[in-house]
């Protein structure tokens, strides 16, 4: 069980909520803008290191989107049920993502194995290590002087609603996904498997 959904338990916050934000946070809309282009053009210095107080801020600032994203996505889970929340997760997680970023002083974004939204490809950096699926917390150091983190979303079971095999999705939520991401290719998942990776990007670490 990863260190994102420990902390979010702790935080007392259901079940069914917290694994709903992880799927969102990780896989739909996090964050629709490209990487930057000096973090675009880097590339990793194999047998480099980041400190252990440059992985932990990586973390926080992962622990940090949850937080925020987690509010919004209650308040419209509570008032509106999950097609409103896959709304917000397309429409208002972007600025979530980007306020973290500024706050934190990195980037922060996802990727999958099958991309929901088109636009949520990894980094240059990230791309060998997706296209090996690596399953496991992986930090490295770039070539720009960065440290840089790739962290793995197994899927859980509850969120199967959204990337599930589609004829277990319900209804108002297929609609929901094929109005806001025509090109949907990220269902047909199980529970157990690799769905995506948070990416992260710390200057000067």
């Amino acid at each position: 069980m990863n260190h994102f959904y420990l902390k979010s338990i702790r935080s007392g916050l259901p079940v069914g909520l917290v694994l709903f934000v992880a799927g969102c946070s990780a896989n739909s809309s996090v964050n629709n803008q490209e990487p930057e282009a000096e973090s675009t053009a880097a590339t990793i210095v194999y047998g480099e290191s980041p400190s252990e107080s440059s992985k932990e801020k990586m973390l926080a600032a992962k622990d940090a989107l949850f937080t925020k994203l987690s509010g919004r996505l209650m308040e419209a889970m509570k008032s509106q049920g999950p097609g409103a929340a896959i709304a917000v997760c397309q429409k208002e997680a972007p600025a979530i993502a980007k306020a973290v970023s500024e706050e934190q002083g990195l980037q922060i974004g996802r990727t999958g194995v099958r991309l929901r939204n088109p636009g949520n490809v990894a980094p240059a950096w990230a791309e060998e290590l997706v296209r090996d699926k690596i399953d496991t917390p992986t930090f490295v150091m770039l070539d720009n002087g960065h440290a840089a983190a790739l962290l793995p979303i197994k899927l859980q079971a509850q969120c199967l609603m959204c990337h599930g095999p589609k004829k277990q999705i319900a209804p108002v939520i297929q609609e929901q996904l094929s109005k806001l991401y025509p090109g949907d290719q990220a269902t047909g998942f199980k529970e157990g498997e690799l769905r995506g990776w948070f990416w992260i990007d710390l200057p000067n670490s």
